[in-house]
């Protein structure tokens, strides 16, 4: 059974640090070195400096940043709230296309699962190297700095009265963080409806597969050490909340930019495709095709030749796919341009790292200028194949989506001590 509360989250104080815009920060995977030194120039106070810490004075970068966050608790920059809280969240922000969208959700707690219980689903996979240097930062802070990104059902918009709490006063906060998106935040009381709600559901993670399986190592390591007798801080993870129907969610594609492989014959590569696709040349709208075409449609650039619409067709997907993966994984376009072009006939090794890019217009622009030799543009993963690859316990391949806007960190901490 999925348990989801409301808790006492520590929060920056306004006439403490400042604006509260020079604080916040995007998770700490999608901060660049370029924008980690812009973050911690801003403020004392940026999350930057705990999320990607430096070592310092003699201490590792971990315990640099457990001794900053204990500091910013003992200076009343972050103060705990007294009482159980959920913290409604709306995000205001544009699209690719400059289109203006608002999404909303919540953050709360959610008790992490029991082995075999299969209550929070993800779609990625992890790796032992992220998975460490979080460790090493949760046993450091003793505290989820970020929340995971999960999504949930609810066709019948039971939890709108719970957010439409939004509606009746101004926010506690009010942010705009280095991403440009605009933070709404207020704490409301913990919801005994909303813990009832989530009894019976499963929860489908979009960001943060590494916090998720972090916070579940931390658990077990703690329970070895301290043989609880009962539930501890450490139990819960710090998650937000947004409906798979939200309108406000959006995923982008990261299309792939790669190198031209040696012995590359751009002819031979075409005649190649034409086995599986029907391969068109396109002069114009590009990005637009590919995203208007129904069906597995991939868009393939090749620098000085040009612009391609690849069309799967009616085929047999085993055969170019094999049987090793179900029919959700096999149902992906980003596994047919993986599985079946990038590997099946250029011959990429399956572990090639790529350069993404979710701005398929500044994909081609790298392609124009010759900085790569092939861009692969795909359209976007659908929240549905995302759950159902997640129910079949099939990781999709490695950056298969990209839900923008990302959650804030810092606008609520929750502490596991």
């Amino acid at each position: 059974m999925l348990e989801v509360k409301g808790f006492h989250g520590f929060r920056f104080a306004a006439e403490k640090v400042g604006t509260l815009d020079d604080v916040l920060t995007p998770p700490w995977d999608v901060i660049t070195p370029e924008d980690r030194r812009v973050l911690i120039e801003r403020s004392p106070y940026n999350m930057a400096h705990v999320l990607l810490p430096d070592a310092e004075g003699g201490r590792t970068r971990y315990k640099a940043a457990g001794r900053d966050l204990e500091s910013w608790i003992t200076d009343g920059a972050l103060r705990q709230d007294q009482s159980d809280s959920f913290y409604l969240l709306e995000q205001e922000f544009a699209d690719l296309d400059g289109y203006i969208h608002t999404r909303r959700g919540f953050f709360g707690v959610t008790r992490l699962p029991e082995p075999g219980q299969r209550l929070v689903l993800g779609h990625e996979r992890t790796f032992s190297g992220p998975t460490e240097d979080r460790l090493r930062l949760i046993e450091a802070t003793r505290a989820n700095l970020g929340p995971v990104f999960v999504l949930y059902a609810d066709p019948e918009n039971e939890l709108g009265p719970f957010l439409d709490q939004t509606e009746q006063g101004p926010p506690n906060d009010e942010v705009q963080t280095y991403d440009g998106v605009i933070q709404r935040i207020w704490q409301v009381p913990h919801d005994d409806a909303v813990t009832a709600f989530f009894r019976d559901k499963k929860l489908y993670i979009a960001d943060g597969h590494h916090r998720f399986h972090t916070a579940g190592v931390y658990r077990d390591a703690m329970r070895a050490r301290e043989l609880p007798d009962g539930p501890r801080p450490y139990d819960y993870v710090l998650m937000g909340f947004v409906a798979l129907t939200d309108p406000g969610l959006q995923i982008y594609p990261p299309h792939r930019l790669a190198p031209i492989p040696e012995d590359f014959r751009a002819s031979t590569f075409l005649a190649d495709l034409k086995r599986w696709f029907e391969v068109r040349s396109v002069e114009e709208d590009f990005p637009s095709r590919v995203k208007a075409q129904s069906g597995c449609t991939i868009g393939v650039a090749i620098n000085g030749i040009g612009d391609y619409l690849l069309t799967l067709r009616d085929i047999d997907r085993t055969k170019m796919l094999g049987e090793d993966h179900g029919p959700a994984w096999r149902n992906l376009d980003v596994v047919v341009l993986h599985r079946g072009i990038i590997e099946g006939i250029l011959g990429f090794p399956e572990d090639t790292q790529f350069v993404y890019e979710h701005d398929a217009g500044k994909a081609l622009q790298a392609i124009r200028r010759g900085d790569y030799g092939l861009a692969f543009l795909l359209k976007a993963v659908q929240s549905e194949e995302v759950c159902a690859c997640a129910e079949a316990g099939d990781p999709m391949p490695q950056k298969s989506t990209y839900f923008s806007p990302k959650l804030p960190s810092g606008a609520v901490i929750h502490r596991l001590v």
